[in-house]
């Protein structure tokens, strides 16, 4: 079964850089994938094994691997590379190798009311502690209406808006908030001293896919910024400064820049809120400035979590509330779109649609980080031979 899992972990980390591609003519019958131009597709039931597979074998519990494999590969059925397996599970083996991140770390429970928790992750992966968190809202919220877990001491949890699904999954409304590393300055100052809080806000529907917000403080997010580093392409305006307090357009300077927030002052003021519940109401030893980064692999990150879940069906029927939900979702479709606007998208629309067609045909890849994953399995024991996916 491990060598099953492994074929298709190597396989993806043929992906990054192609997360626009566009299928084109299908290989050779009998080919491993299919081509994409220049790149592959290979399907998300095979990426999510292999990455399970790998994380098992540096020694992450099969429940843990298989729900941080599961968080990856959703990020990637949507496009976001970034959070995605070709750029979070290399990180994920190397963080644990170097002792930055616990591949076996038992969430310890502090303390809890009947609709709060509030755990210590003890470093381990932050897609797996705040996965534990939201299901230990979820679980409250089921008894008394609306639950929440706040966390500490876990490492970086890639795409905030996977949690808040896990809640819609059960007919709830969720929400996930993040601190971070600093990366922006309040408004009049100058040193980075609060993260770029990634949030994320779910809520289910009826006819419709579900609402999800899903984004952080800033103008860009540093996920973005990798993007088109790789790509070669630069900033917009308005989004980076350098180390000097230079406007850049550079996106490999974010590490030792400052982001502009969102919305300036209110961007700022949101971060600092956002800290307030996770880094302070968490009560750990790291928060604000003092979050580690990812990439620092030999050292805890020390990242906080909010988790909340609140059950609609103790306001109203739960019928009733997806119909309203579903309503408003038809009032901002039925708003004409401006010049050169096809349609009108609700928040997490066009991620599901793109989610949908991945789901069916394959995650599309491209060549670029093949040889770097290829290598991590091959090193871990995982061979990589991908399937064919289906054409659209």
């Amino acid at each position: 079964m491990a060598s099953r899992h492994a074929r298709l972990l190597a396989a993806y980390l043929n992906t990054l850089r192609y997360r626009h591609a566009i299928l084109c003519t299908p290989g050779t019958p009998g080919a491993a994938a299919m081509t994409v131009g220049t790149g592959q597709v290979v399907e998300a039931g095979q990426l999510r094994g292999l990455a399970a597979a790998a994380l098992g074998a540096v020694g992450m519990p099969d429940r843990d691997a298989e729900r941080t494999a599961d968080a990856m590969v959703w990020a990637d059925l949507r496009g976001l590379d970034a959070h995605g397996v070709s750029a979070k599970l290399p990180q994920c083996v190397r963080r644990i190798r170097a002792g930055g991140t616990a591949a076996t770390a038992p969430l310890r429970v502090l303390s809890e009311t009947s609709a709060l928790l509030s755990m210590d992750a003890g470093h381990a992966w932050g897609q797996v502690a705040a996965a534990r968190g939201m299901e230990a809202a979820i679980g409250k919220a089921t008894t008394a209406g609306c639950g929440a877990a706040v966390v500490r001491n876990a490492s970086s949890a890639a795409a905030l808006g996977y949690f808040p699904m896990l809640a819609v999954k059960q007919r709830m409304v969720g929400l996930a908030v993040t601190n971070g590393p600093a990366l922006i300055a309040p408004t009049g100052g100058t040193t980075r001293v609060l993260g770029n809080q990634a949030h994320a806000l779910g809520c289910p529907a009826g006819r419709h896919h579900p609402l999800l917000f899903d984004s952080s403080t800033t103008t860009m997010s540093t996920g973005e910024m990798d993007v088109l580093h790789e790509r070669g392409e630069l900033l917009p305006e308005g989004v980076l400064l350098d180390a000097d307090g230079v406007p850049t357009r550079d996106p490999g300077q974010w590490k030792t820049g400052t982001l502009l927030p969102a919305g300036g002052h209110r961007g700022y003021g949101l971060s600092l809120m956002f800290e307030l519940l996770t880094g302070v109401l968490a009560g750990g030893p790291i928060w604000a400035h003092e979050v580690g980064h990812p990439f620092v692999y030999d050292r805890p990150q020390g990242v906080s979590l909010f988790l909340l879940a609140i059950d609609p069906s103790r306001a109203m029927a739960y019928d009733d509330f997806v119909a309203r939900v579903d309503t408003l979702i038809d009032e901002i479709h039925a708003s004409p779109p401006a010049a050169g606007v096809d349609r009108v998208y609700v928040p997490g629309e066009r991620g599901a649609l793109t989610a949908a067609q991945r789901e069916r045909h394959g995650i599309p890849l491209s060549p670029e980080r093949a040889h770097v994953l290829r290598a991590l399995l091959e090193e871990l024991g995982i061979p990589w031979s991908p399937r064919a996916a289906s054409r659209p």
